[in-house]
Formats: C-alpha cells, structure tokens, sequence
C-alpha cells in the first residue's frame, strides 16, 4: 500500500509541476519596444495627463493586443530612435518616419501606413491663401526678414532645408520637435518647416500662424523595426493591411487630429 501511494504521490507531484509550468509559459508575454518622440502630433504628442498618445501609439497598442505583446512606448530624441531599434530585436520604432534608403539600410520598413507632404509654418498673411509654396520662395522670405529657418532635427524637413540654405546666408537651425520650433517664429525664425498634419496641428486656433503646402514629392510613413525582427513584420504587415483595408488607421487619425 505504502509503494502504490508513494507512486500515486509522485504520479501528482509530477502533473503539478507540469501544469505550474505550463501556466507560467502562458502567462510570459513578450515586450515589444516601442521608440517615439512626442512632438509630431497627431501621430504622437503628450496628452493633458502627461501620457503619451497618438496614431502612432494607438496603431502600436492594437499590433500589441492582436499579436501578444506587451508594448512599452519610450519617449527619446527623433534622431536616436533607429539606434535604439538596431540594439533589440523586439524594438520598433513608431515616430511618423518616412521610408528613405537611408533607413532601410539599418532597419527593416514595415509596409506603408500613411502619405504625407512637407508644409512650412510661418506668421499668417506671408504667402497667399492655398498657395502651394516652393522651399525657394521660404528661403527668399527668410533672407528678406534676416532671420532663420527651423524644422525638427533628422527628419525630411530638416534634409530639404539644409539643401535649400546652401550657399546662402540664411541659417538653418535644428529643434527636438517642431512645435517647439514653432515658438520662435517672428523672433529668430522666418520659419519652420515640418510634416502637413503636425503642421496643421501647430497652426490649429493660432491666428499669428498658418501653414501652406510645399511643392515636394509625398513621403510615406512605414514602421522600423530590428534587422533581425523578420518574421514580426511579417505578422506586423498582415495587420497593417487590414487596419488600413478596414479604415482603423483613418478612424485612429481622425480621433487625435481634432484640436491637436
């Protein structure tokens, strides 16, 4: 009797560690890193309770909830974003980044989830009502008003302004984010030149600014993720498709463009 119920006990210790082990591989969840910088609304931006919040943010939560990661949004500099990327193979970065070969080169693009132009930011009245301005005509207002151009560091604004400024006296001056930026226009800035829907967010309520269309070609917004993160973006595109197909990105766009 006593060698059947020590049988019997070890027969139930052994199902009892199987099950307790089990149950700590279903509750393990894995981190996806999220890089950001909040100061491109509405894709991402600081909310009144200090949280940071945006499309980006919603897109990122919602590949989250649907692929089993616990997402961690990590507010940093624009231009560190795709060095933290490089370092982690569940990190991502998730800051209205445009698709250039620059990029592609040390990260791996998911596929396009949003198109965008390039506007400039300057005091209301300066150019035409729906004038679609040239970035030679900016540099133009900026020399005639002795005064720099801005634009948020290490993003396409920033590159078309450094090629616009060359071999003219009109200095070009880099910022964390444009909306900062924006705070010196009329004083030490002509100018600031950033994305069409954070500069229109800039401008929203503000009667001494306004924004106008560049004459550039569109961007395209992509995630970037680790060089090593293949099958994640694989899983990540699927869901991208069907966010776009379905209208989630439009509705995640249209709930933090109202104000922002």
């Amino acid at each position: 009797m006593k060698k059947v119920l020590s049988v019997i006990l070890a027969v139930v210790l052994l199902v009892s560690a199987v099950a307790l082990v089990s149950c700590g591989k279903k509750e393990e969840t894995k981190t996806l890193k999220v890089y950001t910088n909040a100061g491109f609304a509405p894709y991402e931006y600081v909310d009144e309770n200090g949280k940071v919040v945006g499309v980006d943010i919603d897109v990122m939560n919602y590949i989250g909830e649907k692929l089993g990661y616990k997402v961690v949004i990590n507010d940093i500099e624009f231009k560190a974003i795709l060095n933290e990327v490089q370092k982690d193979e569940f990190a991502v970065g998730a800051a209205g980044m445009s698709k250039n070969d620059e990029r592609d080169a040390v990260a791996l693009a998911s596929e396009i989830y949003a198109t965008s132009v390039q506007y400039v930011i300057a005091p209301a009245g300066t150019f035409a009502d729906g004038a679609i301005v040239s970035i030679a005509d900016v540099v133009a207002y900026a020399a005639a008003e002795g005064k720099a151009i801005g634009d948020q560091e290490a993003t396409t604004g920033s590159f078309l302004v450094e090629d616009a400024v060359a071999d003219t006296e009109v200095q070009q001056v880099n910022y964390t984010n444009a909306i900062v930026a924006s705070t010196d226009i009329g004083t030490t800035l002509a100018a600031v030149v950033i994305d069409k829907l954070p500069a229109q967010s800039i401008c929203s309520g503000k009667a001494d600014l306004s924004c106008w269309e560049l004459d550039e070609e569109p961007e395209s917004y992509v995630l970037y993720f680790n060089k090593n993160a293949t099958e994640l973006v694989k899983e990540v595109n699927e869901l991208l498709k069907k966010m776009i197909a379905d209208g989630t990105i439009d509705q995640f766009t249209v709930n933090h463009s109202s104000g922002k």
